[in-house]
Formats: C-alpha cells, sequence, structure tokens
C-alpha cells in the first residue's frame, strides 16, 4: 500500500508509540486520526505535529473498549478525513499483578483494555475496510504475548490473545484486509521502572540495548507497504524471544 494520501488510524496515538507512529505515517504521506482516552492535551499536540508535516489530523475521544466509542471513532474518521485505509491498534494498559493479589477488577481491566478492544476496534474498522476498497490493520503485541512474564499474568494472557486474534482476522478479512501484529520489547519503558529494572530487560535482549520508537515505526510502514505479508508477528525485540 502506498501510504500517500492514505487515511490512518492510531487508538491510543496520543503518546509514546502511539505519537512516534502518528508523525511516521504522516512523513509518509497519511492523514491520521488520533484516537485518545483521557489524553486529550497530549492527543492535540500529537495531531498538531501531523499538522506541522503537511497532513490532515483528527483528534477523536474514545474509549476503545466499548463498541459504541469504537463506532463514533470509525464514522468521525470518515466524517473528517474519508474511509480508513491503515488501523494501526495500540491502546493498551498494562501493570504490575502478582498472581497472590490479582483481584477481578486486574483482569477485567487488562483484558479489557488490551483484548477486548483490540477485538473491537480490528472487527469495526476491518468490515468497514472489506466493504471498500480494503485496508491493512496492524496489532501491537508484545514478547509476553509468547513468553509469559512472572507477575504479569493477565497482561501476557492478553497480548497472547492478540496474537490469535491477528492470526483470526487475517483469516476472516483476506483477502482484502491484511491483518499483521508487531511485538515489541524493550523500547519505551514504563515510568515506574528504575535503572536497575530497565538494564535487567535489556539484559535479556541478544543485541544488549534497547530499541528506539522509530524501530516501531518503520516495522509498522513495512508492514503496510508489503501487500503479500498477513497474519505475521513480527518480533522488533533485540532477540529478547530467543534469548
Amino acid at each position: 500500500m502506498n501510504l500517500d494520501g492514505a487515511v490512518a488510524v492510531i487508538t491510543g496515538g496520543a503518546r509514546r508509540l502511539g505519537r512516534h507512529m502518528a508523525i511516521a505515517l504522516a512523513r509518509e504521506g497519511a492523514d491520521v486520526a488520533v484516537n485518545y482516552r483521557t489524553s486529550e492535551a497530549d492527543a492535540r499536540a500529537t495531531a498538531e505535529m501531523v499538522r506541522t508535516e503537511g497532513r490532515r489530523a483528527v483528534c477523536v475521544q474514545a474509549d476503545v473498549s466499548k463498541s459504541g466509542d469504537v463506532q463514533r471513532l470509525l464514522e468521525t474518521t470518515v466524517a473528517e478525513l474519508g474511509r480508513p485505509d491503515v488501523l494501526i491498534v495500540n491502546a493498551s494498559t498494562f501493570h504490575r499483578t502478582p498472581i497472590e493479589t490479582t483481584c477481578d477488577e486486574d483482569w477485567d481491566d487488562l483484558i479489557d483494555n488490551n483484548l477486548r478492544a483490540a477485538f473491537l476496534s480490528a472487527r469495526a474498522f476491518g468490515l468497514s475496510m472489506r466493504a471498500g476498497e480494503g485496508g491493512v490493520i496492524i496489532l501491537l503485541a508484545d514478547t509476553a504475548g509468547t513468553r509469559p512474564w512472572i507477575g504479569y499474568t493477565p497482561y501476557s494472557v492478553a497480548k497472547a490473545g492478540v496474537i490469535a486474534l491477528t492470526q483470526a482476522l487475517a483469516r476472516e478479512l483476506a483477502p482484502s484486509v491484511r491483518v499483521n501484529a508487531i511485538a515489541p520489547g524493550p523500547i519505551l519503558f514504563p515510568d515506574d521502572y528504575d535503572i536497575q529494572s530497565q538494564n535487567r530487560e535489556i539484559d535479556r535482549t541478544l543485541l544488549k540495548r534497547k530499541g528506539e520508537p522509530e524501530n516501531i515505526s518503520q516495522a509498522a510502514i513495512a508492514l503496510i507497504r508489503n501487500d503479500y505479508i498477513t497474519g505475521a508477528l513480527l518480533p522488533v525485540d533485540g532477540g529478547r524471544t530467543l534469548a
């Protein structure tokens, strides 16, 4: 797919990896809908950065774990920018949940905001793309989805579900809609990670260094451009999956 003139939607696009991908897609010529749940100021700043690249942008508040909000995100994007060609499912929540203290609310939060939200977003946009001229969906998975982390069981289960969802949707939406996933390694650490924790994660990679947000943006653009890849999981993790 040629991104020049395309319409892209990024869930959780206000900050961190979402912001980097929004700017990267704009530099490739895409107009961008920046979805956010609560980070309105960050979303507006990201949209302004997209406009600085000479592309159109719109901010859309929506809780993508709710089907009504997802539908509103789709309808607003169509009204403001046109029918979406690309969806990047990036919205996520992440926090430690030791098995001894994990409560029902922890499970619901992590499953809803990582797996349910991914399904609702990809289904709505995928069906819209299939009814039109096709498109590309990229879901953000995680290395935890293939090698679960101790102390993060609900998150790991949710990301494993995202990987299975990628494969299922690739079959459901073929041949006009391609669906792939990216599994980032240590790139942007959570705010509560101290230096010791960061160094531990870096040491678990084969390359012994953390990645950069551009590594994820470049991977997303490559998957969008290559029209013979669907149902794939692309690790961008410095070899952590193998280490």
